[in-house]
């Protein structure tokens, strides 16, 4: 496997709000947990990125391209008329919710700077640094066949949707079916074990920024791996790239 770096981050929408990021390194043909954090500003996360030396994958779930001023991108009507049925339907993305400098772009911008390649064809997928946008619930779907409550409602709900998150990504991809397969090891097992059942607010919420940057960042492995990937979206206006195994929409490239 190559030495690329495998980064997942749940970006907020919004600069000083909670980002989850999450770094997998290959060991093998395995994936090790290497950092599990939160970051409050994209000037936060691209200072971590650059830590090491080297190339990259990262995975961001957050609109990175958005060129409409109003109603939404053709990748999330393609989400929402293909996935909505499986409850995961995607926010509108335009500038007028975003504004003109949202973190996303942002994020993009300085990445680019730094020879980094915006993933949204497959040749694109040649380049040493990648980065791309993805969506968690689509690929919740896609490698384990459903999504789960864990966003909204009361907290007893996202209580149990968090913990149900949490038990498929140990079932799922550190189970030994799983291919790439996540590494259990004690700062993975502490964030999968942390008993949801006793957080709440911001607790709660950390939580599951981090549960969805593990989402993100086996996502970034999974295109490192050469696995089959899927595009929604138009290039040069978005395009959300997911695992493609159950053939709901066209495979990428």
């Amino acid at each position: 496997m190559s030495d690329r770096r495998l980064i997942g981050l749940d970006l907020a929408w919004k600069e000083g709000n909670g980002t989850g990021c999450v770094e997998l390194k290959w060991d093998g043909d395995e994936l090790a947990l290497s950092c599990v954090k939160l970051c409050s500003s994209v000037k936060e996360i691209v200072e971590w990125i650059d830590q090491e030396r080297g190339d990259w994958v990262v995975a961001v779930d957050a609109p990175l391209v958005v060129e409409n001023e109003t109603g939404q991108r053709e990748a999330d009507s393609v989400a929402t008329k293909r996935y909505g049925r499986c409850g995961a339907g995607a926010y509108p993305a335009n500038k007028g919710l975003l504004g003109e400098d949202h973190p996303g772009g942002k994020l993009l911008r300085k990445l680019k700077s730094r020879n980094t390649t915006l993933v949204e064809a497959a040749e694109h997928l040649n380049s040493g640094r990648l980065v791309f946008e993805t969506y968690p619930h689509i690929v919740m779907v896609e490698l384990f066949g459903h999504t789960f409550k864990y966003k909204k409602g009361l907290v007893a709900k996202r209580r149990a949707g968090q913990q149900e998150l949490a038990d498929a990504i140990r079932t799922h991809l550190c189970g030994e079916a799983a291919a790439p397969r996540l590494q259990i090891d004690d700062v993975l097992d502490e964030l999968l074990c942390e008993p949801a059942s006793i957080l709440k607010g911001r607790e709660l919420k950390k939580r599951e920024d981090k549960l969805d940057a593990v989402i993100c960042a086996y996502t970034a492995a999974w295109v490192d791996a050469g696995r089959p990937l899927q595009g929604l979206g138009e290039v040069g206006s978005g395009v959300m790239i997911t695992p493609s195994l159950r053939g709901i929409c066209p495979p990428f490239g």
